[in-house]
């Protein structure tokens, strides 16, 4: 039960810390990511601009140490998978999309 636990706060964790670190890249890469665009391209805009950062997390390794356990590096990745959805979410709330 004791390993079960550790795994889950290992887990959790790893979670935490893949938000963190997404959160990171986003403020660092903040200029790649070109939020201004005209009307014509928005619809393409924003799917470059989840794209970019989809690929920005994609392209984050974290080695196996030895004191990372196989759980945290799961964790990191949920956390990654996260913070594409929050990303995504932000890109349709800041451009919404309007029928005109």
């Amino acid at each position: 039960m004791n390993k079960d636990y550790q795994a889950y706060s290992d887990f959790k964790e790893g979670v935490n810390k893949g938000l963190d670190i997404a959160k990171y890249a986003f403020e660092e890469n903040l200029e790649k990511l070109s939020l201004s665009s005209s009307d014509e391209d928005k619809i393409e805009r924003i799917r470059l601009l989840e794209n970019d950062f989809n690929m920005l997390l994609d392209t984050i390794t974290l080695p196996k140490t030895p004191n990372c356990s196989e759980e945290l590096l799961d964790g990191v990745q949920t956390g990654f998978e996260k913070s594409k959805k929050i990303f995504k979410e932000f890109i349709k709330e800041s451009f919404p999309l309007e029928n005109t």
